[in-house]
């Protein structure tokens, strides 16, 4: 897909039921991915920086397996706490080899190239087009995007 592509994709709606309520969201319907593993996303794009941003629940992940001096304090961006340092325009843990904190990475790390815009009780999941994942893998059903929705509510303590 080159940039300015215009492609039009349908949205389509979905509810979870929680303890502590429920929630619609709405996911891009009809659309194939598959990590590829190139790990564009842990650096900058030539078109802007990349921000990992990092939720409590990250941090203390983190720091659970160890890991020190990764973050830089950040205020005004509730509900993150952090953000993931970064060396020459990549993430501090990525290697050759691919991320060196992988089951403990942040959950924007653990769903990109997806992300999720909150507005109260109601998610819109949104994604990065120029991943080079597109395309590739198998089609993203419902289940795939709740599960993404459940992580941030679980992350986030609202699960």
């Amino acid at each position: 897909m080159k940039e300015g592509d215009d492609i039009v994709v349908p949205y389509a709606w979905g509810k979870i039921s929680t303890p502590s309520g429920e929630y619609e969201f709405y996911y891009p319907k009809g659309i194939w991915w598959g990590c590829k593993r190139c790990g564009a996303c842990c650096r900058d794009a030539s078109h802007r920086p990349r921000r990992v941003l990092l939720l409590p629940s990250d941090v203390a992940r983190l720091e659970k397996a160890g890991e020190k001096d990764f973050k830089l304090d950040i205020k005004g961006e509730e509900p993150f706490v952090g953000e993931m340092k970064k060396a020459g325009g990549a993430c501090i843990y990525l290697t050759k080899e691919g991320c060196k904190v992988y089951p403990h990475r942040a959950l924007l790390c653990r769903t990109y190239p997806f992300w999720i815009e909150r507005d109260g009780r109601s998610f819109e999941i949104m994604f990065d087009r120029r991943c080079i994942g597109f395309g590739h893998g198998g089609e993203l059903r419902e289940d795939f995007f709740r599960d993404l929705v459940l992580q941030a509510l679980e992350q986030r303590g609202d699960a």
